[in-house]
């Protein structure tokens, strides 16, 4: 049967009985799929305008795509909010300048002809003229052996060998040392970067960025991980991700030839790692969440089906536990938290948040579950950081401004916009202490026109059609909460107050964009002077790099792969009080945030 999704016009032809979700996905249609099909987030409505299905209405005409099922030739309209637009993805961060000590060399030799009085054989004339460079060669890959004779003599015995570690892995005619290229990779839950560079200079030459198109099955890795349960949804997210690599290689290799990219380097979250490798990554969500693999792992492009030199080295950094993967690894290494005398608190959100303390005496790291909140899900209009995205608010005397990415029409708020809102909502005293929406008559006055009762409670009008409801504020108590809780489980395990802390280190696009004071307002983060509070961008992007241009960076970040102490939250009995007092704003606890209790001191509910 055929299916026509408007007002694209694309049509697809698929069997009967597929959802409609997974005949966008065939049609190249993207939806916001935020649960990963299992039809709670109700972000994926769409309207069938001719044809029958299987599935019930939710009102308006409009169905959910992940439950709705076609047994007919059918037109579907994706309203515009079903849309899943183009995410704003945050590619640079601090940069790092090391020693150019790349894994990958390409010597170019000059080697005499055999002869009747030479008859040394072809490997052992690469061999020697190695050595004569203090070169030790280890290994010989067979395809390397197999090319040698043939591109010795075409090449007049002046060829390029290229090498992989100690390992002899490929051979080139003529002098090719100039062209040697790596692509640095950091395979986010919602986004994927890679990074071209130069492996003669080490610098950047381009890079280019994609979401992360295993989304239509789930935007955290909780949902990824269930639909990978079978060999077929494993296989069919592998595939996706695999689809977004060649993507991203085809639009930075513009202008040079993929033969001459030798090797790439990859971070991100274990599952994610998992997913890119195709191992199940169901132990992943079984008590005690153990991975497969936390060692680094090296693979031929080859045998991973990358389109590179077909010798290229695929290497994977090491990871820490189940939920701290080698992202955390990556943006260790740039940060240099294991380099340094003084307490650091490294953070970083995306859609999974890892948390790292310490400085060269001792670093702990944990993992909370709090980042779908900030990329929208849970959140009645929520959305990613895309076109029409509510991204700054400010509330006063009953005055409510809001800015939008791209100036466009207000059509959701990202997380950083929710905690812009939530904070000037608490300052307004719109909402008190505990999170919940004022039915003082005074507020009431000043925003009546905006405070407002929805089917599922009281809201806060931003804009026309976007709300603040009480359930979505309770959803950024949940994810706030996990994320101090966690911090603050670190600092009694290292025996750190809150002014021991010299600085917090936020990573992520999430905490580049995220409004600094506000988080404190709210209790996001523990409460330091604001000038101590820094920015560090794609970290993870960062030290992926690092470990493509350094050997000296990958032991590093194998030694950090040993040496962070990892602490399981869930198995904590304290978490739980921990996290029940981060749930008030700031915290149950005021002592711990003084500055906050001073800015608030007028506000009613603080008295």
């Amino acid at each position: 049967m055929e299916i026509v999704f408007q007002p694209d016009g694309k049509r697809v032809r698929v069997e009967k009985g597929i959802t409609v979700m997974e005949a966008a996905i065939v049609a190249g249609v993207p939806l916001e799929t935020v649960c990963g099909g299992k039809g709670v987030c109700g972000k994926c409505k769409v309207k069938l305008i001719k044809g029958r299905s299987l599935g019930e209405e939710i009102g308006e005409g409009l169905m959910l795509a992940c439950k709705t099922k076609m047994i007919s030739d059918a037109v579907i309209e994706i309203p515009v909010e079903t849309r899943l637009l183009e995410q704003k993805i945050l590619v640079g961060g601090m940069e790092r300048k090391i020693p150019l000590n790349p894994n990958i060399r390409k010597v170019y030799l000059k080697l005499t002809k055999p002869s009747l009085s030479d008859q040394m054989a072809d490997l052992n004339r690469i061999t020697r003229a190695l050595g004569k460079r203090d070169i030790i060669v280890e290994n010989v890959r067979l395809g390397f052996i197999r090319q040698l004779p043939v591109k010795l003599r075409k090449s007049d015995f002046r060829v390029t060998v290229i090498l992989v570690g100690n390992d002899l892995v490929g051979i080139e005619k003529g002098d090719t040392t100039g062209k040697k290229y790596g692509i640095a990779f950091d395979i986010g839950t919602t986004t994927v970067v890679g990074y071209l560079v130069d492996l003669n200079t080490g610098k950047e030459v381009s890079y280019a960025s994609r979401m992360n198109p295993q989304v239509v099955y789930g935007d955290d890795v909780v949902s990824r991980i269930d639909f990978a349960k079978t060999d077929v949804g494993l296989r069919k997210l592998n595939d996706k991700i695999m689809q977004a690599l060649d993507e991203i290689i085809d639009e930075v290799s513009v202008g040079i030839d993929k033969e001459n990219v030798y090797e790439m380097s990859i971070v991100g979250n274990t599952c994610m790692l998992h997913l890119f490798l195709n191992i199940p990554p169901t132990s992943l969500a079984l008590s005690p969440y153990v991975s497969a693999l936390k060692g680094p792992v090296d693979i031929r492009a080859s045998e991973l089906g990358i389109k590179v030199n077909d010798d290229a080295n695929i290497h994977v950094l090491p990871t820490i536990a189940g939920f701290v993967g080698a992202d955390t690894v990556g943006v260790l290494l740039a940060s240099l938290l294991d380099e340094g005398d003084d307490v650091r608190l490294a953070i970083d959100i995306g859609t999974n948040v890892e948390i790292a303390l310490g400085s060269k005496e001792k670093i702990i790291a944990c993992s909370a579950a709090a980042g779908p909140a900030f990329e929208g899900a849970h959140i009645q209009h929520g959305m990613r950081a895309a076109p029409g995205a509510i991204h700054r608010v400010s509330i006063s005397d009953g005055d409510v401004r809001v800015e939008t990415i791209d100036d466009a029409k207000a059509r959701g708020i990202t997380g950083s916009g929710l905690v812009d809102a939530v904070a000037e909502m608490l300052k307004s005293e719109v909402i008190n202490h505990s999170g919940k929406i004022s039915d003082d008559p005074e507020i009431t006055s000043l925003y009546g026109d905006r405070l407002i009762q929805e089917k599922d409670g009281a809201a806060f009008i931003l804009a026309e059609g976007i709300t603040v409801t009480q359930s979505d504020i309770r959803e950024l108590q949940l994810a706030k909460g996990a994320i101090y809780a966690g911090a603050h489980i670190l600092m009694k395990e290292l025996g750190v107050k809150t002014h021991d802390i010299a600085e917090i280190l936020l990573a992520g696009a999430f905490g580049t964009y995220m409004p600094k004071e506000n988080a404190q307002v709210i209790g996001l983060i523990p409460d330091i002077p604001l000038d101590r509070v820094k920015d560090i961008g794609n970290a993870a992007g960062v030290g992926s790099k690092m470990a493509l241009i350094s050997k000296n960076a990958r032991l590093r970040a194998e030694i950090i792969s040993k040496k962070v102490g990892y602490v399981e939250l869930s198995g904590r009995k304290d978490f739980q009080d921990e996290f029940m007092d981060a749930m008030f704003f700031p915290h149950a606890n005021l002592d711990y945030f003084p500055h906050v209790k001073k800015l608030l001191a007028n506000s009613i509910s603080f008295r």
